[in-house]
């Protein structure tokens, strides 16, 4: 039987308005004219994944934020419920300022380490997150993760590489560690939108290696 493993966007419903997403208009902070804002009906998905899965053995579900934050669609859990029906593997992304607490542990001891969490915070403050996630509540994005690290559930850290939070890459990797957090993914950001000065790339890339030794 075949395999094979899918990235869904169940929703392009999102809070935060990150300045270089395909999504916001970047003079307005809105959303873009062509976007449709509307979330895929969980009856309709779940009839074709179940078709699907009668003919190949799917490896790997994962829920990204293409356009949308994942967390925002009203059943989410549903998703993930039926997702753990015809796959061992499902990871979901989110910006983490979405849901409470309460819902990561629930869904962290339900799953396991079967299910993973990517959270994108760029940052180890408000203020250096917020330049690049306007719209998300850093303190709830936070928790959330530090919740999600306390359950065996598999909890990622991407944090996105501006020209002013580079600086923050060594204490960020000391809190991960100190926090459980299993994977912490730098990513430098190549957009034009808080580009990295080129005379920084070596020794932040320097930085980064470093960091993957704490």
């Amino acid at each position: 039987m075949t395999s094979i493993s899918f990235d869904f966007a169940l929703t392009s419903y999102c809070q935060s308005r990150c300045k270089t997403c395909p999504r916001t208009n970047l003079d307005t902070g809105e959303p873009e004219d062509w976007l449709t804002i509307r979330h895929v009906p969980f009856d309709k998905w779940k009839k074709n994944t179940v078709s699907l899965s009668k003919n190949m053995e799917i490896e790997y579900i994962k829920f990204c934020g293409q356009t949308g934050d994942p967390m925002m669609h009203p059943d989410i859990t549903k998703f993930i419920d039926h997702a753990f029906t015809i796959t061992n593997n499902v990871t979901v992304n989110t910006n983490g300022g979405l849901r409470s607490t309460d819902w990561y542990e629930t869904m962290g001891n339900k799953y396991g380490n079967k299910l993973t969490i990517v959270f994108s915070i760029d940052g180890i403050d408000h203020d250096t997150n917020w330049k690049y996630r306007e719209g998300v509540d850093f303190n709830k994005a936070w928790d959330n993760m530090v919740a999600n690290a306390k359950t065996s559930c598999k909890t990622q850290w991407d944090f996105l590489i501006f020209e002013w939070n580079w600086q923050q890459i060594p204490v960020a990797a000391k809190m991960c560690k100190s926090m459980g957090v299993d994977f912490l993914n730098f990513k430098i950001n190549t957009q034009t939108y808080g580009l990295l000065d080129s005379t920084k790339l070596p020794m932040v890339k320097e930085m980064i290696c470093q960091a993957n030794t704490i």
